[in-house]
């Protein structure tokens, strides 16, 4: 009985044994890609220290390598602040350097490029200039223009134009009013450091016309400042004459006439010579008339009492001077 029921459960054993046995089985795929590496990039113009005009046309360089780039994987951005916003150049273009762009009109000192690559399976590399470049555009307008007048000029100011790169100032004149810069009006250019210019090449009377542009140490010139004008004066003493009076008086009717400040007074003293001219001296016994000070320009009359000045003389190489120098405003 026992070796029947020993032999019962052997026979169980292997059948349990072939119903409950593990089958293993294997399928493989055909080859694929793993891509975990980031593209390769690097911006080789602009890369930093560069200066460049408005407009200028610029083929910016790079290089771009990855294993999985489609087509189009490249987008190239334009930061105007050093890198605080970017702005988009072109998407989705071929990995094919150089591109030629065209300067934007932006006038930075801390502009970058950056080049994006991205490959097909979304991972993007991407580098930016390692230091800024330079877009120069025009300086900025002059503005405070302004005009006063003196004998013989009109002196000119304006406020400075505060930016790095400054050379010059230029100065233009015409007697017409609305009058565009040309090298024909050009007048003068004077130092960055100065603000003012004396114009004294002018002539009595006439009105002048005014702007000033600032000019860049690469040659870019501002837009024109607003125009300003003002009307010249040189004081000039004319028609001086004079004629002894013949009623035994000893007295001399002096006359001239002078142009000058039409706003200004002047000082008049009348000289005498009878030395034909060597030597000069101060008409010290005026009865009446125009001299000394605040006399406007005008013509006007001078009653000298020469016999008491110059008692028993004769001369016939007696000459008259007038000078005239203008009155100080008080500040």
């Amino acid at each position: 009985m026992k070796k029947s029921l020993a032999v019962l459960l052997i026979v169980i054993s292997l059948i349990s044994a072939n119903l409950f046995a593990q089958v293993i089985a294997e399928g493989v795929s055909s080859t694929g890609i793993l891509d975990s590496q980031i593209p390769d990039v690097e911006v080789v113009f602009p890369n930093g220290g560069e200066v460049f005009q408005v407009g200028d046309l610029v083929n910016i360089q790079w290089s771009a390598e990855d294993s999985s780039f489609g087509l189009n994987p490249v987008s190239i951005y334009f930061s105007p602040d050093n890198g605080a916003t970017f702005d988009v150049i072109w998407t989705n273009i071929t990995n094919e350097s150089p591109n030629s762009w065209e300067i934007p009109n932006i006038a930075t000192l801390e502009g970058l490029i950056r080049i994006v690559a991205v490959d097909s399976f979304g991972l993007a590399g991407n580098d930016t200039s390692d230091a800024v470049f330079k877009i120069d555009g025009p300086p900025a307008q002059i503005t405070g223009l302004a005009t006063d007048i003196s004998d013989h000029r009109i002196h000119l100011t304006w406020l400075e134009v505060e930016e790095g790169d400054m050379d010059r100032y230029r100065v233009y004149r015409s007697q017409s009013t609305g009058f565009e810069i040309n090298s024909e009006n050009l007048i003068d250019s004077v130092d960055v450091h100065v603000t003012e210019y004396a114009d004294s090449n002018v002539v009595h009377g006439e009105t002048y016309y005014y702007v000033v542009t600032a000019v860049d140490s690469l040659g870019n010139e501002s837009v024109a400042s607003l125009e300003v004008s003002d009307t010249a004066y040189i004081l000039q003493i004319m028609s001086v004459s004079f004629a002894q009076r013949t009623d035994g008086s000893k007295q001399v009717d002096i006359s001239y006439s002078f142009v000058g400040n039409p706003n200004g007074t002047y000082t008049i003293t009348p000289y005498y010579s009878i030395d034909d001219g060597e030597s000069w001296v101060e008409c010290s016994l005026i009865l009446s008339g125009d001299s000394g000070s605040e006399i406007e320009p005008g013509s006007y009359s001078i009653l000298w009492d020469f016999g008491s000045e110059l008692a028993d003389i004769y001369r016939s190489n007696a000459l008259i001077k007038i000078n005239g120098s203008e009155d100080q405003i008080p500040e």
